[in-house]
């Protein structure tokens, strides 16, 4: 997300990232009227293909990648549904530290334009070209992307696992609406749409060390998918996050709560809620992040599993505990979000602890708990990929939707 996911991505590297399975979705039945658990692709509620799917590399803390063709080089970019602009380290880059760069071949032409972005943490600049661009899997589309030429703390070759895994990603690709792409280039997923490579439904798993991206429709055999999906209503509305402004892909988070029980705030205090894989927590406003890690602090189990641990929230510590994810997952208390449903009524997704506020990292051997939740420096609510673990999460542009879906793909 422009402003923001970046940011914490920078802020967080390498330590908030996990995956295990057996995230549980449940539903009022809004999502199933007839109660027969059936939908687009048989009992799984997902839609059916062509499908392309595309392995992801990274992490939460990172950032999730995917390999694209640009010139004759291949490159990691960071898919990231909270901006628009493709950004691909240059050649002339004196300062970007990254390998491979691009050089602009006989197929590119140098619009003679320059663009710019600016994050909390974290800038860049370049020269923006027309060439073309080609997900790993996918057709070749043509488009205008930048040419970083400088940066100041934009890439981090931090690496996940706590550093143990190597990961440096070359640049980024924005995958959100169009209207959040800079001045002078175009989103990569509406031009893909417009050149008829695929339509407007993608969908991400994402694993402790990477994933995978579904294009053009669901495969639920290689989603490895346990149960059927849930969908929620995207907001028409811009959703007016930070200084960027801007419309992002948002839906309406009504209720939390932890270990089944409401935290007392309604859709009105979370504010517009942004789903966005460059981000990698669930941020939240004070009110709401305050509230739930003191009940988590004062938990219990918390406290068997870690000690006296207050102030691990919102913070890029990390813990180790004698206790198992399975263990951490059977005694601590359940996340539940519970948003409107697509038919009436609501659909509510409910997260093991490691799959949302405790994402597990692996270093070596040991296996350490890191901070999945964050207070919300902007307004609103940004849903990250802590809270996307263990499930599909389903972009349906067509419908205008967002799904949810459990899987163990990760397993």
């Amino acid at each position: 997300m422009r402003h923001w996911s970046r940011a914490i991505a920078a802020a967080l590297a390498g330590a908030v990232a996990g995956c295990s399975p057996g995230l549980c979705v449940t539903s009022d039945g809004g999502d199933d009227p007839d109660g027969s658990g059936g939908g687009e692709d048989g009992s799984f509620n997902v839609p059916p293909g062509p499908v392309t799917t595309i392995p992801l590399t990274g992490c939460g803390g990172l950032g999730y990648a995917a390999n694209f063709t640009m010139g004759s080089e291949v490159f990691q970019l960071t898919i990231d549904t909270g901006s628009g602009t493709l950004a691909v380290a240059s050649s002339s880059c004196a300062n970007c530290d990254v390998t491979p760069t691009y050089t602009p071949g006989p197929t590119a032409t140098d619009d003679q334009k320059q663009a710019m972005d600016a994050y909390l943490k974290g800038s860049w600049q370049g020269e923006i070209y027309t060439d073309a661009v080609q997900l790993a899997g996918m057709g070749a589309v043509t488009m205008n992307f930048v040419a970083i030429g400088a940066q100041t703390g934009f890439f981090n070759d931090a690496g996940c696992g706590l550093g143990t895994v190597p990961f440096a990603p070359q640049g980024i690709a924005g995958f959100g609406p169009p209207d959040l792409a800079r001045p002078g280039t175009d989103g990569f997923v509406t031009e893909l749409s417009q050149a008829g490579a695929a339509s407007d439904l993608f969908a991400f798993e994402f694993c402790s060390l990477g994933g995978q991206l579904m294009v053009g429709g669901i495969d639920p055999v290689s989603a490895a998918l346990t149960g059927p999906a849930v969908y929620t209503p995207m907001m028409n509305a811009a959703a007016n996050l930070g200084d960027a402004g801007g419309s992002y892909y948002s839906v309406t988070l009504n209720d939390l709560q932890l270990g089944g029980t409401p935290l007392g705030y309604s859709a009105a205090t979370f504010g517009v809620t942004a789903v966005d894989t460059g981000t990698s927590v669930l941020a939240l406003p004070a009110a709401v992040f305050d509230t739930l890690t003191s009940q988590i602090d004062n938990n219990s189990a918390f406290v068997s599993a870690f000690g006296s641990q207050a102030g691990l929230f919102g913070t890029t510590m990390c813990l180790s505990s004698a206790w198992t994810t399975e263990e951490i997952d059977a005694q601590l208390p359940t996340l539940t979000l519970v948003f409107p449903s697509v038919f009436g009524g609501t659909v509510a997704v409910t997260l093991k602890a490691t799959q949302s506020y405790l994402p597990p990292t692996q270093a070596g051997e040991t296996t350490f708990y890191c901070s999945g939740i964050l207070s919300n420096p902007g307004p609103g609510t940004i849903l990250g990929t802590s809270a996307m673990l263990g499930q599909l999460v389903i972009f349906n542009l067509d419908d205008n939707e967002i799904g949810f879906a459990p899987q163990n793909f990760c397993r």
